[in-house]
């Protein structure tokens, strides 16, 4: 008999693969939107978002295993981001315990969560691990901490790319700072690796593509210039100097209403030296292994930014 796994944030980015890798290993999908999607066989459609009690309760009726993936990276106050990072995970758990399913939860927190008072987004990001952590009882669950996640459908990782065929690559606050990467197909390989795993069970696990010490800035830029047969006019832009653009932009946003992306805080999980996974691994629970490097991983992004025309 096939599972049944609820899912938020199907829509975006991480969202869209894991449905469809669910979808190809024979689960049953429902998955939580705000707008109208196409029909996709083995997937059912849920219209609501997370304040919406009945829309989340229908979603979560009759599972095996929930995906919480939804989650703000950006938000204008530290309420923004803690209402859908933190407080709809206590939304859940209280749907839940009126409910006689008992899915695993499985929650997609950040490796920022480990450094909570560099952000609001980080704090956030912690707090809805401890929201779940002292409120599920007896229903099971997994935190997992992926860093850097990149691939097919990601914006953010193409700034990276149009900068290098700009031939420009800014290096933010030091090119030693090291961090992890994931690439998404692979986090999602992980992510049902885990499902209904028992020995996962009650753990906080990092995931990421395996490489010991993640990479640094330098090398993740040389990467993908590499890939781009392009030689870019490299700087190292120092944290004082993004301090002072990070303000402005808030200025900005204020005076132009606009959510921004850029801010101080920003700043700090930017310019932070160390952000490689080193906590308790999937791999260590599970028989999941990355397949993908980041230069394996840079090339499909790649090939997807150019045949959609973004670059």
């Amino acid at each position: 008999m096939s599972k049944t796994a609820a899912v938020t944030g199907a829509t975006g980015f991480v969202g869209k693969h894991l449905i469809r890798e669910l979808v190809t290993q024979g689960f049953k999908v429902k998955a939580l939107t705000r707008r109208p999607q196409p029909e996709i066989p083995n997937i059912e459609w849920v219209e609501g978002d997370l304040d919406n009690l009945h829309a989340l309760s229908q979603l979560v009726e009759n599972t095996d295993v929930i995906f919480h993936l939804a989650g703000l990276i950006k938000a204008k106050t530290a309420e923004g981001f803690n209402r859908v990072n933190s407080q709809s995970v206590n939304t859940l758990i209280e749907i839940l315990a009126k409910s006689p399913s008992q899915p695993h939860f499985i929650l997609l927190s950040s490796l920022a969560a480990r450094e909570r008072n560099l952000s609001n987004y980080a704090q956030s990001k912690r707090r809805g691990e401890e929201n779940l952590i002292e409120n599920a009882v007896d229903l099971p669950w997994t935190i997992l901490r992926p860093p850097g996640i990149y691939g097919p459908e990601d914006r953010e990782t193409l700034k990276i790319f149009k900068a290098i065929s700009a031939r420009f690559a800014p290096l933010p606050g030091n090119s030693n700072n090291r961090a992890s990467w994931i690439y998404a197909p692979d986090l999602v390989q992980a992510m049902i690796a885990v499902c209904e795993n028992k020995d996962c069970f009650g753990q906080i696990l990092d995931v990421d593509d395996g490489t010991t010490d993640g990479y640094s800035n330098q090398e993740m830029y040389d990467t993908a210039a590499e890939i781009l047969n392009i030689k870019p006019f490299q700087i190292v832009i120092p944290k004082f100097f993004l301090n002072i653009a990070a303000h402005f932009n808030v200025l900005f946003s204020t005076l132009f209403g606009y959510t921004p992306m850029v801010t101080p805080e920003k700043v700090n999980e930017l310019c932070y030296p160390d952000w490689i996974c080193r906590g308790p691994h999937v791999m260590r629970l599970t028989e999941w292994r990355p397949k993908t490097d980041l230069k394996q991983g840079f090339k499909k992004t790649l090939k997807w930014y150019k045949k959609n025309n973004l670059l």
